[in-house]
């Protein structure tokens, strides 16, 4: 049996500085993914680096068979895992640390495997293959007409900021769907298309969801290719789409869930509109709208703020290690670290996070507090500090 070390990044991921082992992933830790895919490549975890042996970061998201067959391929010579060249290794490789473009796709340097002689000597390249699948979405002609989105059978991400969290919970759900027999797909589509009395995509879909016990789903509600944990309530004509609901969670009314992760007791306010985001446990989103957004552990955002989401004329930027790295999108919200609260009446830029505890609200000199009696004599009156005066003044 091959042996693996885990070698510590002495990372932290900000705004949450959560320890990579903690990241939520589909709601499960990083860790529980990690023993998992050590135990699918029958590799034993080592405490030191005794070559031979293969020496992986601690903040790594893969699967068994990548670790596998890099091992195999490796043949015992000092190697260096190579992502071979697709749109999921350009969607996700930036902002990564100790990750470089090669001409055969990009190079993970903290991915090595390290031979009895030690680690001297230039490694060779083990290209893996994530084997995508790509996904077409219709955009407005303004925005391009269209985007593609992959769906990788065996992603190969390190975990270094928030928006790593965003992309590995996108991933894991793919490969999740991906890695299932396309017999056992068939066989479950037509069981749903006989329970459905329909071959119409949408009743089919809304047979092949994995819903937990104890749930509390209104006969309005619509829920589509999703799985729910135990205890979740869903609400008068809330949507759950592509989406996973962790235990206690609560969905309110009108709520739409799209593509998102929501954790363990979290709460999608009524008429929140949730799209590619991820909730950590006890999180409350109530912002109109998010996409693409972080919510840490019992974060807190109200209606009447916006996270804007969109950069028309170039790639959003987010800070990693003192420096701004491009995310290789213009399409991207904001994280919330735990324990934040969020007031109503701001705009947050694009690709910014807020601290653990923050509380941010507007100006008080911005809200209506003072209301002179003379108010109602039925001229124009408006906010001037805080103090409602006539128009006219």
């Amino acid at each position: 049996m091959a042996r693996v070390y885990i070698e510590p990044s002495g990372r932290q991921v900000l705004p949450f500085d959560d320890a990579p082992a903690d990241i939520p992933i589909g709601n499960r830790p990083l860790s529980e993914w990690q023993k998992e895919m050590l135990a699918e490549a029958g590799l034993q975890r080592m405490d030191s680096p005794t070559p031979p042996c293969l020496v992986i970061p601690d903040n790594l998201f893969t699967t068994g068979p990548v670790l596998s067959r890099f091992v195999s391929q490796a043949a015992g010579r000092n190697a260096v895992l190579v992502l071979k060249r697709s749109l999921f290794g350009k969607s996700t490789t930036p902002v990564q640390s100790h990750v470089t473009a090669t001409e055969q796709g990009w190079r993970f340097e903290k991915v090595r495997w390290v031979s009895d002689g030690g680690d001297d000597g230039e490694p060779v390249e083990v290209v893996i293959d994530p084997e995508e699948d790509r996904f077409e979405m219709p955009l407005p002609p303004g925005l391009g007409g269209k985007a593609e989105i992959a769906l990788p059978r065996h992603p190969v991400m390190t975990l270094h900021h928030w928006v790593h969290i965003l992309w590995a919970n996108q991933a894991a759900a793919a490969s999740i769907a991906r890695r299932v027999p396309k017999w056992k797909w068939v066989v479950r589509a037509l069981w749903a298309v006989i329970r459905g009395l329909s071959g119409n995509k949408w009743r089919v879909l809304g047979k092949i969801n994995n819903i937990g016990g104890g749930c509390d789903i209104h006969p309005t509600a619509v829920i589509e290719g999703s799985t729910l944990g135990d205890n979740v309530t869903v609400g008068p004509h809330a949507r759950i789409l592509f989406s996973t609901i962790g235990d206690g969670a609560n969905i309110m009314t009108g709520a739409q869930v799209e593509v998102s992760t929501v954790g363990p007791n979290a709460v999608v306010a009524q008429l929140t509109t949730l799209r590619g985001s991820v909730l950590y446990p006890e999180a409350f989103a109530g912002q109109y709208l998010m996409q693409a957004c972080v919510l840490g552990r019992r974060a807190i955002t109200t209606g009447a703020g916006f996270s804007m989401d969109v950069n028309f004329d170039r790639d959003i930027r987010v800070p990693l290690d003192g420096e701004l790295h491009s995310t290789g999108t213009q399409f991207l919200g904001s994280a919330f670290g735990h324990n934040s609260r969020i007031g109503t009446g701001f705009w947050l830029a694009s690709g910014r996070s807020i601290p653990n505890g923050a509380f941010v609200t507007r100006h008080p000199r911005d809200v209506i507090a003072r209301i002179p009696d003379a108010a109602g004599d039925g001229r124009p009156w408006v906010n001037n500090g805080g103090t409602l005066v006539a128009l006219d003044k």
